[in-house]
């Protein structure tokens, strides 16, 4: 920054030097020119008139005696009239006066001397005006470098040092001038960015504090959300297979006692059979939830599907009296897997009957690069309580035997695996869920 404040100032002394003397040099020169061939031709003038006036006095009408005072003055003799008093003639300078009746005296003058003269008084002259210039650039440097540059500098090794937060910057030299005023001006400056950088610093470490406080609390609460988590799930598999395992072992009992006494056990043995498959049931709903099979996800109808789920639905006793209607136009395809979003449909639908809906409506929309698809109900709603976990395994407003809190957690599941998302509300009627599905594109 110094190095080209130096230079810039440089420039400027320069042209300000040069500016008044470059006009006043040519001037001078153009005087001292004018004033030597003023001086050569007036000479010249001169020795032209005694010439001739000594011709008159003392020739007569002798033309060698004008010849020889002509040739004595330096000129020669010429018939008259002159055809110009005063000619330049290459290097020379002709004059012509008229000495006698048909006689006159012509000198030439060479201006040659002249010329070599300027030469050397104009190289004497540019070499005392460069020396000048130099003496008043040098003299304007080393003030400007005393009083401007330097405190300039400092001006800047202070900025640069406030602006890389180095505590220990030396504070500027103060003054009556403008440069004094701006070093205190820096000096106030910097002082006030350290008292802000303090208070800065004081706070990010006040932040930082809380930020690990408040991480160790969520991580706290993540455990016991974790925790809370695995107490539901616990709860909910010793719940669902709980009431099937005591059936079991009741069933077991009253076959024991019925073959002791030689009885028929085919009744309960199909209950045993029953209960047993609620219990694979539950436990390979479990294993779909956790691990789930790969999805080969291609060109799905969504008209179709629902069609499938009606379909699926309509036998089972469950939707004896509801009525479904649908209202999906010209829909695109969808990527997924149908076997799965017909799942999906038939659960939604199932739920639906359960919670009292009479009438559910499937329909449909297309945004952009997403096709969403809504089952609406007019059962009893969802209660507020419910609806944050309603997607959770074994969470069921069902009566005890009902449900096993499965269905939703393996359509959230499903969803997300052919990467698509379902989301719940209440309406001004009953539930909605929604589904987002993303568009086909082969």
């Amino acid at each position: 920054m110094t190095t080209s404040l130096r230079v810039r100032l440089l420039a400027i002394v320069l042209a300000a030097a040069l500016v008044p003397i470059a006009p006043l040099a040519i001037v001078l020169l153009l005087q001292v020119r004018d004033a030597l061939y003023a001086r050569r031709v007036a000479d010249a003038r001169a020795r032209l008139s005694a010439a001739s006036a000594a011709a008159r006095e003392t020739c007569g009408e002798q033309r060698g005696c004008f010849e020889n005072i002509a040739r004595a003055a330096g000129g020669r003799v010429v018939p008259a009239p002159c055809a110009s008093r005063m000619s330049r003639l290459g290097e020379d300078l002709v004059l012509c006066e008229e000495s006698a009746p048909g006689l006159a005296i012509e000198l030439r003058e060479s201006l040659g001397p002249v010329r070599e003269q300027l030469a050397v008084l104009d190289a004497r002259l540019l070499v005392t005006l460069l020396l000048f210039v130099a003496l008043l650039v040098g003299v304007a440097v080393w003030l400007l470098e005393r009083g401007v540059v330097r405190r300039l500098a400092q001006v800047d090794a202070a900025l640069e040092a406030v602006g890389a937060e180095q505590g220990g910057a030396a504070l500027l030299p103060e003054g009556g001038d403008a440069v004094g005023r701006v070093g205190a001006a820096v000096n106030r400056l910097a002082e006030r960015l350290r008292e802000e950088r303090q208070r800065t610093r004081g706070q990010i470490d006040e932040l930082s504090r809380a930020n690990r406080e408040i991480r160790a609390a969520r991580e706290d609460l993540q455990r016991s959300e974790r925790l809370a988590s695995v107490g539901r799930l616990a709860a909910g598999v010793a719940h669902e297979v709980g009431n099937p395992v005591s059936a079991l072992i009741a069933y077991a009992a009253l076959m024991r006692e019925r073959l002791q006494q030689g009885k028929d056990v085919k009744e309960y043995a199909e209950r045993v059979e029953r209960e047993a498959a609620r219990i694979d049931r539950i436990l390979r709903d479990l294993l779909d939830l956790a691990r789930p099979r790969e999805v080969r996800l291609e060109r799905v109808d969504v008209r179709r599907a629902a069609d499938l789920a009606r379909a699926a639905i309509e036998p089972q006793p469950v939707w004896n009296g509801v009525l479904l209607e649908t209202s999906l136009p010209d829909l695109p395809a969808v990527s997924a897997e149908e076997h799965y979003v017909v799942q999906v449909l038939v659960n939604l639908l199932a739920n639906a009957a359960r919670a009292g809906a009479k009438r559910v409506r499937i329909a449909g929309r297309s945004e952009g690069a997403a096709v969403f698809v809504e089952v609406r109900d007019d059962g009893k709603g969802i209660s507020p309580d419910a609806l944050p976990h309603l997607f959770e395994p074994f969470f069921t407003t069902a009566a005890p035997g009902e449900g096993t809190g499965l269905g939703l957690a393996l359509c959230h599941a499903t969803m997300e695996r052919i990467g698509g998302a379902i989301s719940a509300r209440n309406g001004e009627r009953g539930a909605i869920f929604e589904l987002r599905f993303r568009r086909y594109a082969p």
